[in-house]
């Protein structure tokens, strides 16, 4: 091979070389930037900080189901001796220790620390290079799930500056899942500046941000037993949680049973004895067992409402608490007045210094109901209002009324199905309701949504997808989401005679029924 021929080759070969080099390169820049992302609690927690040999605490391995049923006939026991002499002290007792063994491995110190050398597993790992492509799991932020949000943002800072030293990427994209939108929130209010030179979109993905109103009126004693949301509840974790009674028979005749019941105000009486009871053993009770497990969490108290906390702080830290657990109390204090009370503001500063935020909520659901927001649409933890960071809902099984939607200046921002108005949301063209879709369900069809919005680097809107508009439906059979389209049918009001019929009818069918397969020896198939 002459001279100019293998210089020809070798100016060829490095052509190629060059190219091969500059078309990842090119590519990368218009690639979506890499994804920090942040679940909720529940990650296993073990002795040894990031050590997953030693040994695990959490899950910890107790059957808590069948640990608190071994406990209840001692405690049902206590409690009829107080309804007869008026005392609740043992039932309490009785209460208090069954529950405490069970977390007593998980528990912090008065100050809200991990001091016995116990966390996560996850958070101290190498962050290894991965190729980014809008794969929500691709960079995942471990963290001890009990600390306060406002001592775990700094790690989460330093770990979004190790992705983007790792990945080479300008930006990173943070989504914040249930508690993980604390610790994002916390993030964005503490290092301000760092968010907005090295985020590119924020997802809150049915975030606690804003908080959970049954857990603020759990911590505050405001605890509310209403016969038609226990009814509403009820029916609701008959169809979802079918293994709960496994004979659909039985199942068949409790659902007939409660509405029935709630008719004839046989429900109410009930609600209202026991709303007796609850009030008395409230006040010793909800404390001592509180910070006994998950209030003795500061991240728990990150998920109380803002309106609720002051409440809930001087309850359960009443009398010589206060001193006892005055660090604890100066976290959990440091983050409603430095994240909770700021966080409009700061999102809002973000969001105008171009970080982009997609929020992504639930609805249609019965919240537990132990309070007076029992009503409330939600994902069954978390109340639609909260999570979407603002939007107007409907009462659940209600509608917006006529007058409200025609108030409106722009309608466009209404569910098909009445339910909920958007155009009050803080970021009202990137929230994206999901509705009938249980708040801890995390399908891949949600992922998908996400994943586009955050590919488009947060140029997507809901009027810019037609794929995903502003309000969708989960079908729990495929699992995927589809537009909502039109109004739920009608519900009656409890108390009226429609309702009242409907269920005395559907009742008695069931009874009767029994009956006419009792007669003819159908004992196999009684309740059928």
């Amino acid at each position: 091979m002459n001279r100019k021929i293998r210089k020809a080759l070798s100016l060829l070969l490095c052509l190629i070389m060059t190219l091969a080099i500059m078309v990842p390169a090119a590519s990368a820049a218009n690639h979506p930037y890499p994804i920090v992302y942040l679940e909720g609690y529940g990650a296993n927690l073990y002795t040894e900080d990031g050590n997953t040999s030693s040994e695990q605490i959490y899950p910890t391995g107790t059957d808590v189901g069948a640990t608190i049923k071994e406990a209840l006939m001692p405690c049902l026991k206590e409690l009829a001796n107080g309804l007869v002499t008026d005392n609740y002290d043992k039932y309490c007792d009785s209460l208090y220790n069954a529950v405490a063994p069970i977390y007593e491995d998980l528990l912090l110190d008065k100050n809200g620390n991990a001091s016995d050398g116990s966390g996560d597993a996850f958070k101290k790992d190498e962050v290894v290079f991965k190729n980014y492509d809008a794969n929500l799991s691709g960079y995942r932020f471990g963290y001890d799930w009990r600390l306060s949000p406002l001592d775990l943002a700094e790690d989460l800072k330093n770990y979004i500056d190790i992705v983007k030293t790792k990945t080479g990427a300008e930006k990173v994209s943070l989504v914040g899942r249930c508690l993980g939108g604390n610790i994002v929130s916390a993030y964005l209010a503490k290092h301000t500046k760092h968010a907005k030179e090295n985020l590119d979109t924020v997802s809150m993905y049915v975030s606690s941000s804003k908080g959970i109103n049954m857990l603020g009126a759990l911590f505050a004693g405001k605890i509310v037993l209403n016969e038609n949301n226990i009814e509403r509840f009820a029916d609701f974790l008959l169809d979802y949680k079918g293994e709960l009674i496994s004979d659909p028979e039985i199942k068949s005749l409790i659902d007939t049973l409660i509405p029935f019941l709630n008719e004839i105000k046989a429900l109410g009486l009930g609600m209202d004895a026991l709303q007796v009871i609850v009030d008395k053993v409230k006040d010793e009770l909800v404390p001592r067992v509180a910070l006994a497990c998950y209030g003795g969490y500061p991240s728990y108290w990150a998920m109380v409402t803002p309106d609720m906390y002051p409440k809930a702080r001087d309850y359960v830290f009443s009398g010589e608490r206060k001193t006892e657990y005055a660090g604890m109390i100066t976290k959990l204090d440091a983050y409603y007045n430095d994240v909770q009370l700021t966080m409009d503001e700061t999102m809002k500063y973000l969001s105008d210094n171009g970080v982009k935020f997609g929020i992504f909520a639930k609805y249609n659901l019965p919240v537990i109901p132990v309070h007076a927001k029992g009503d409330e649409q939600s994902d069954m933890f978390t109340g639609v209002k909260e999570a979407s960071f603002g939007a107007t809902a409907a009462k659940l099984d209600k509608t917006l009324t006529d007058s409200y939607i025609n108030s409106l200046a722009d309608k466009k921002y209404v569910s098909p199905d009445k339910k909920i108005d958007a155009s009050t949301c803080m970021f009202k063209d990137t929230t994206w309701f999901i509705k009938d879709c249980v708040h801890a369900v995390f399908p891949d069809s949600m992922d998908d949504l996400m994943a586009e919005f955050i590919n488009s680097k947060g140029t997507m809107t809901v009027f810019t997808s037609e794929k995903y508009p502003q309000f969708l439906q989960y079908n729990a059979a495929d699992e995927s989401i589809t537009p909502v389209e039109g109004t739920d049918p009608e519900v009656p009001e409890p108390g009226s005679s429609e309702k009242r019929f409907s269920a005395f009818i559907r009742f008695f069918t069931t009874i009767l029924n029994f009956f006419k397969k009792l007669f003819s020896g159908d004992f196999e198939n009684l309740f059928g």
